[in-house]
């Protein structure tokens, strides 16, 4: 398993401004903010092509007032891609792409 959290949130904070699965679309968007002072959104991670989903609650009693910070990155395998955060995480299969851009 390899952790690619280094890489694809570079200069980046690893709070969360934005989380979203759009099984529409068949993507998940992780958008993380440059600072937690600012909380200005700098880097987004698309990943498209889903084929499952699935979400894992870690902690029921977290408090849903604080930003969620993405703890890990990892690409389990070919296709299989888990987002670990402080509150929950996330398995997709996927046969598409993993995209990371600066948000202006």
């Amino acid at each position: 398993m390899v952790d690619l959290m280094s890489e694809y949130l570079k200069d980046c904070s690893p709070y969360i401004s934005k989380f979203k699965y759009d099984i529409d679309k068949r993507i998940v968007e992780l958008v993380c903010v440059e600072t937690i002072d600012n909380c200005l959104p700098k880097r987004k991670i698309t990943i498209s092509g889903i084929q499952s989903y699935a979400e894992e609650t870690i902690d029921d009693e977290f408090d849903d007032n604080c930003m969620d910070g993405v703890i890990g990155l990892h690409e389990m395998s070919v296709g299989k891609f888990c987002i670990h955060t402080d509150k929950k995480e996330v398995i997709v299969q996927y046969n598409g792409t993993i995209t990371v851009t600066n948000v202006v």
